[in-house]
């Protein structure tokens, strides 16, 4: 598949503030609202980041962690990780998969990605409570992507953000969920470098660099800002979502994954 990516000068990210919400709203119109009132306008060719978490909360995604009552298998898994056995129960309920345990996280797949606890925060929330992933965030970011069309006759991008943390790094950095109205990734492989070798393996994520530009302004902490506007891209516009297949990789053919599950020389 060709995916175009034209050579541009500058991309710009504009950051969107928005009020604390709590309990579900209606996504596009607070997002609408909060553009309009900050004076800016959504265009076409634009992509729109919005935060998973901002996401989750619109579809009530918050939990009671009192409220949850664990399994026994949640109780084994809270003693192993040493994590309250509610937030157990949660990652037991949202992990499509779970590798291993380590003191205050569990490791787990989640959406095709892995992620500590299965994507289930604790922050930026009531105390007492856990946010987990949208339920659908492919449905999530086309169903943003639509309402725009629509309502505002524009064709946009929308990429679904999360922090994340990357082997032997420290800090978090953005990473793309889901994404509707462009190619997530452009593929390399065929190209020649500078130096005319022909690059074998190589794809870009455009979905995450995109993402990782936007966590630098949405922040981790009190910042308010779950939306950017990314203009300037010069990402092609497509008419559907991307699929979650063609985002992530089987955990068998990720390189971390395959080489850390094998023996030690």
């Amino acid at each position: 598949m060709h995916h175009s990516l034209e050579i541009v000068k500058q991309v710009t990210y504009i950051p969107i503030k928005v009020p604390v919400k709590r309990g579900r709203f209606d996504l596009y119109q607070t997002i609408k609202e909060a553009v309009e009132e900050q004076g800016e306008e959504i265009l076409d060719g634009d992509i729109l980041a919005v935060s998973s978490k901002f996401i989750a909360m619109s579809e009530g995604r918050v939990i009671d962690l009192h409220s949850v009552k664990p399994c026994a298998e949640a109780v084994r898994l809270s003693a192993a990780a040493r994590i309250p056995s509610s937030l157990a129960e949660l990652i037991l309920r949202e992990a499509d998969r779970i590798y291993s345990t380590s003191p205050g996280f569990v490791l787990a797949i989640k959406h095709g990605m892995v992620v500590p606890n299965a994507g289930i925060d604790r922050s930026n929330v009531e105390p007492g409570a856990a946010i987990l992933y949208p339920r659908d965030p492919v449905a999530s970011a086309e169903r943003l992507r639509l309402q725009i069309l629509v309502d505002l006759g524009k064709r946009v991008g929308v990429v679904v953000t999360d922090s994340r943390l990357m082997p032997t790094r420290i800090g978090t950095t953005g990473v793309a969920v889901a994404v509707a109205g462009f190619e997530a990734v452009s593929d390399e492989r065929g190209k020649m470098d500078l130096f005319g070798n022909v690059m074998r393996v190589t794809r870009r994520a455009l979905a995450d660099d995109i993402s990782a530009g936007a966590n630098l302004l949405m922040g981790e902490t009190s910042e308010s800002i779950p939306v950017v506007i990314v203009r300037g891209s010069g990402l092609t516009i497509i008419d559907r979502a991307v699929e979650r297949e063609d985002l992530v990789t089987e955990s068998e053919e990720c390189v971390f994954i395959r080489c850390l599950s094998q023996h030690k020389l």
